[in-house]
């Protein structure tokens, strides 16, 4: 098992990325929570989250994912995953979750998602 990292990258237009890397799960979550909560604030105009170095994620990173999505579009913010294929793109299209969270396979993609609507 690989431990998880998580980089927080910010942007000048107010948007966010998380740069995740290993596995998360219940044991891992601790830092995925820390770096949601500090990138879910009022001050982001979007967040998008990488998960392209991410081996494996169950259903504890799903809602922690799921949780964010939902903060932000409360406050009329923007989200985004970017996650190419594997078991990690698996659990999205099983719980039907690829439109909803706007999962896409690139970076460049994924910005275009999260911002899509938002006022300039």
């Amino acid at each position: 098992m690989r431990p998880l990292a998580v980089e927080r990258r910010s942007a000048a237009d107010g948007s966010e990325l998380l740069v995740v890397e290993g596995e998360i799960d219940a044991s891992t979550s601790s830092r995925l929570i820390a770096a949601l909560n500090e990138a879910v604030t009022d001050a982001v105009r979007s967040l998008v989250v990488d998960l392209t170095r991410v081996d494996f994620m169950d259903s504890t990173g799903l809602g922690l994912l799921l949780g964010a999505y939902r903060r932000l579009k409360r406050r009329g913010r923007g989200f985004a995953i970017v996650c190419s294929g594997g078991p990690v793109r698996r659990i999205f299209e099983l719980t039907d979750l690829i439109e909803t969270l706007h999962v896409v396979p690139s970076r460049e993609a994924a910005l275009r998602a999260a911002t899509a609507g938002l006022p300039a």
